[in-house]
């Protein structure tokens, strides 16, 4: 089968619905289940077209059949012993099914999920993902937050580039600094944003320089909100607490903080909690909405403006 070039990262499903489709289609007969319920329970080996004929009350030639079915499926097994052909369960291909199947399954209700909470939450749609990554860790909470949720994601890069030693030196004198770096993009605009997702790695306790900058490069913050979250191999320190109060001084409301560790990172639990925090920050009430709240008679409840 020709690798599929329909989606723009190949995740090996369409294999895999094939290899499910031709299990499906031979399983898809009362008789050929019931065959499966019979080998499955069988513990002695020993079953043959005459056995099975008569469990079932079908003829021979009809058991022939439908076993060369599963047979050509993978699901059943043959032996031949003098003038006699036993059949047996092939435990290890429905083991493979099952997986298979669990792995369509669970892609499927993760993206009605989604889709789900998108159309719950629309601000979802209006939110923006920056980050600064130096490892990978960082981009891929920021890019499953943004297939989770939606919106924009930009990744804030440094023009001049850390190597692994001089992360380990320059990069975390700077973080604990509070340095800015020169980056790429110098400007980021966030004014068609309702909601603002900022990441950063953790460098010596803080927020990398180049996450820094982007906070200054933010353009229209004023009233804006956030969650923020840090990747780190152990200890947080002062990264998430330096990194809200940056953005309080530009003017952003900071609703939620998560920390990430190496450990979290393989915790789904732990990537859906940003996700709810996320989708807490949407339902919530902005500033602007409260004041109007606030503009507007009990009795009445028009706009006094």
């Amino acid at each position: 089968m020709e690798r599929c070039t329909r989606c723009e990262i190949c995740t090996d499903q369409c294999r895999v619905a094939e290899e499910l489709a031709g299990t499906f289609k031979a399983l898809g007969d009362l008789n050929r289940l019931k065959i499966i319920t019979f080998l499955a329970a069988d513990t002695t080996g020993t079953l043959g077209v005459g056995d099975l004929a008569a469990r079932l009350g079908i003829s021979q030639p009809a058991v022939s059949q439908h076993l060369k079915t599963l047979k050509s499926a993978g699901l059943i097994e043959s032996r031949k012993i003098g003038f006699h052909v036993y059949f047996t369960f092939n435990r290890e291909r429905m083991s493979r099914f099952r997986e298979q199947f669990d792995q369509i399954s669970t892609s499927v209700l993760d993206r009605c999920d989604r889709e789900f909470l998108r159309a719950k939450s629309p601000e979802l749609k209006n939110s923006c993902v920056i980050y600064h990554s130096f490892t990978g860790t960082t981009r891929s909470v920021a890019e499953k937050v943004r297939d989770f949720c939606g919106g924009d994601l930009v990744e804030v890069t440094p023009k001049r580039n850390y190597g692994t030693f001089t992360a380990y030196t320059t990069g975390c004198l700077r973080s604990r600094n509070g340095d800015l770096d020169p980056i790429v993009p110098d400007l980021i605009d966030v004014s068609p944003y309702s909601l603002l997702v900022i990441g950063t790695p953790v460098w010596a306790w803080r927020s990398t320089p180049a996450i820094n900058a982007a906070v200054a490069a933010l353009s229209n913050s004023e009233g804006k909100r956030a969650v923020i979250f840090a990747t780190c191999s152990g200890q947080v320190g002062e990264a998430l607490t330096q990194l809200r109060r940056a953005l309080e001084a530009r003017g952003v409301t900071v609703i939620g903080e998560v920390t990430f560790t190496k450990r979290d990172l393989l915790d789904l639990d732990r990537t859906n909690d940003l996700i709810r925090r996320i989708i807490s920050a949407c339902s919530a009430e902005s500033p602007d909405q409260r004041e109007m709240k606030t503009m507007k008679t009990p009795e009445s409840g028009e706009d006094l403006s």
